[in-house]
């Protein structure tokens, strides 16, 4: 199958438009047309349908995208390294995480990183926990983090458990206490995680436990969401101690405190590789790092 009709299509799709995809493409509107039609005659059904002027992918074309798109950032990662040991670099590191760590804690990381190793060239990316896994399996990534732990025959994995501390706006009475329970919340709502989100599950058994009533009013799809909304005064919601560490330094919310949780809450976080082909030795000294990293910044001070 032709590369330049994969590139083709993705651009299309994230255009809409053929002109945008021959200028992105640096080939005619011409070209750009045939060989999308080359492409389409080749799988034996259509991508896209015209409307109000704006090719609208097909529901084919949707399920299809995810996988190009994932060949075309591999493709590109080789033609890097091609260009790399031309140039006597030593290396990349190709990481995929969820939101959480890469807000602060892996551009850390990764800084002092390649302060100490400057032939390295890292990519850092986002996604959600199964594109992470289906990523590391077919060696797209060398690493991910991922927040739910599951066993896999193609991933090697090590899982930590990071303690949750409560955020509170600090005129809220629990902002004095030194330790908050749930019993000192009854009057605030918690800003939490999707419901299928281990944290979130946990959470509500320790109300259940208790025979407290537990009151949810927004769903968030980051931690950082979360403290926005507490900064706002519309309630409560656990930060991981990951930003907890990070939080006077990077964020900018002047009404928010943080104060331990009892009893203990932990979100889970797992570290990926694969059990298919071993590490690089650049990859390799990085994940040592960050482990050893993870295991210092997941202790309770």
């Amino acid at each position: 199958m032709n590369i330049n009709k994969l590139r083709v299509f993705h651009e299309v799709f994230v255009t809409g438009s053929i002109t945008r995809a021959a200028e992105r493409s640096y080939v005619s509107q011409p070209a750009v047309s045939k060989m999308l039609a080359n492409f389409e005659d080749e799988i034996g059904y259509k991508l896209f349908v015209r409307n109000n002027g704006k090719l609208i992918p097909t529901d084919e074309a949707l399920y299809l995208h995810e996988e190009v798109y994932g060949l075309l950032q591999g493709v590109n990662h080789l033609q890097d390294s091609i260009k790399g040991a031309k140039n006597s670099k030593t290396g990349r590191l190709r990481i995929c995480t969820i939101f959480g760590p890469s807000y602060q804690f892996l551009p850390e990381l990764i800084a002092e990183y390649m302060n100490t190793n400057p032939g390295v060239d890292v990519s850092l990316h986002l996604s959600g926990c199964s594109a992470i896994r289906q990523g590391i399996a077919s060696g797209q990534y060398q690493i991910g983090l991922v927040d739910k732990a599951q066993s896999s025959s193609k991933h090697d994995s090590v899982a930590f458990d990071l303690p949750c501390y409560c955020a509170v706006p600090k005129d809220h009475p629990a902002a004095q206490l030194e330790i908050i329970q749930p019993q000192d919340l009854m009057d605030l709502n918690w800003i939490t995680l999707d419901s299928e989100n281990a944290t979130t599950k946990t959470l509500k058994g320790v109300y259940s436990d208790r025979g407290l009533t537990f009151n949810r009013t927004i769903e968030v799809h980051t931690t950082i969401h979360g403290l926005s909304f507490v900064n706002l005064g519309m309630g409560t919601t656990l930060v991981d101690i990951l930003n907890f560490r990070y939080f006077n330094k990077v964020f900018q919310l002047p009404n928010v405190v943080l104060r331990p949780f009892s009893p203990s809450i932990v979100e889970p976080l797992e570290v990926l590789t694969s059990n298919l082909s071993p590490l690089s030795g650049i990859a390799k000294d990085f994940y040592d790092t960050l482990i050893n990293k993870l295991e210092i910044q997941t202790r309770f001070d």
